[in-house]
């Protein structure tokens, strides 16, 4: 997140965008269906329909307060930042080119998440919609294919028909129609994926589209040196999410979940933790990442030499790492029982002592996925 925001990176060249059809974007919300599929599920067996309701609208209140006062802070900074190093056409790239014009207007469509947003901060409203989709459907996971089918259908005939929730949305850069089919393939996998006998032909396909989106995102390089034929000619759109990032999201997270084992030595590293972290506090990180990646890039916007790259990106990383840390010690401080949470090899949260590991926290495990800041 932090290396994708910052277009004079020259990191960005390692990022999952360069080397297929999708990008972290799709990555965000996959995981975020995985997570927001187990707790909330399990929620609702353990306490009724009523409380998981509850727990869901808890999450929305939070995630839209940090959207408003991050919008508040971004702001502040970009101000700071243009009266301190005046970028050139820094208001521009981010979108605030209209806030100086129109600054009420533009702080109440942050208020109703409404038109003409800053740059970034397209995914935290599209997260709100997609958690008041799971309020409807939380009843149908236990059907996670119908409910999966459906998601499909309404993907198709956004597609088609080019559907949004209308004039709200019209202007938001993710069509939340499209994307949350994403979203929903995230909440009902664990749920379809609990059947052992696979057809090894899925690993093989998967491989295969992962190696032809591997090949056609680099096409721009390849021009004059492969046949036209074998590159693909037209635009892999994300608003709308095209068939082909649907696919390599699947492909890749297919992959994932049947070569990556919860058991695996490197996810149980030292080295690992503090990615571990970084994915059990997604929402501070990211809200984090956001108005760090603003600061770097308008230093690397004047100053893009080595020694600039390596310290924005390198220090930005140390800040998130302690983000992530200061937001663990937190939840372990306010924990109601006293018992700390620790980072376990498959990056989910265990409470000490250590006890028999669940079916619902074994899916958790078989997806390496942090869901801390869930709760």
């Amino acid at each position: 997140m932090l290396i994708d925001h910052m277009i004079k990176s020259w990191l960005r060249g390692i990022t999952l965008k360069e080397y297929g059809f999708c990008d972290g974007a799709e990555l965000f919300v996959l995981l975020s269906g995985v997570s927001a599929g187990i707790v909330y599920h399990r929620a609702m067996l353990r306490d009724g329909l009523g409380a998981a309701w509850l727990k869901i609208a808890r999450r929305i209140v939070a995630i839209y307060r940090t959207h408003l006062i991050l919008f508040m802070l971004f702001v502040a900074e970009v101000g700071f930042l243009v009266a301190w190093l005046n970028p050139p056409s820094f208001l521009e790239f981010l979108n605030l080119d209209k806030f100086s014009a129109h600054p009420f207007r533009s702080i109440w469509n942050a208020v109703l998440l409404g038109r003409d947003e800053p740059k970034f901060f397209d995914i935290l409203p599209l997260y709100i919609v997609l958690l008041s989709l799971l309020v409807l459907t939380l009843p149908l996971i236990r059907w996670s294919r119908l409910l999966l089918g459906g998601s499909v259908l309404l993907y198709v005939a956004a597609r088609v028909f080019s559907l949004n929730l209308g004039p709200w949305t019209d202007t938001w850069f993710f069509n939340p129609l499209a994307w949350q089919v994403i979203f929903m393939i995230g909440v009902t996998s664990p749920y379809i994926l609990k059947a052992r006998d696979y057809w090894r032909g899925w690993d093989w396909l998967a491989v295969l589209f992962s190696l032809f989106s591997l090949f056609e995102s680099h096409a721009k390089h390849l021009k004059g040196h492969v046949p036209a034929a074998l590159l693909i000619h037209f635009e892999v759109d994300k608003p709308a999410v095209h068939p082909f990032r649907l696919l390599a999201i699947v492909s890749l997270g297919w992959l994932a979940w049947r070569y990556i084992p919860a058991t695996a030595h490197w996810l149980r590293s030292r080295w690992a933790g503090p990615l571990v972290l970084l994915g059990q506090h997604s929402l501070g990180v990211f809200a984090s990442s956001i108005l760090i990646s603003v600061f770097g890039e308008a230093i690397l916007f004047i100053h893009p030499e080595w020694i600039s790259q390596i310290l924005v990106q390198g220090l930005g990383t140390v800040a998130l790492v302690a983000v992530a840390a200061a937001a663990a010690w937190n939840s372990n401080k306010n924990r109601p029982d006293g018992r700390a949470t620790t980072v376990s090899g498959t990056g989910s949260a265990v409470k000490k002592p250590h006890l028999l590991v669940a079916e619902g926290q074994e899916i958790v495990a078989n997806f390496n996925i942090a869901r801390a800041d869930v709760n």
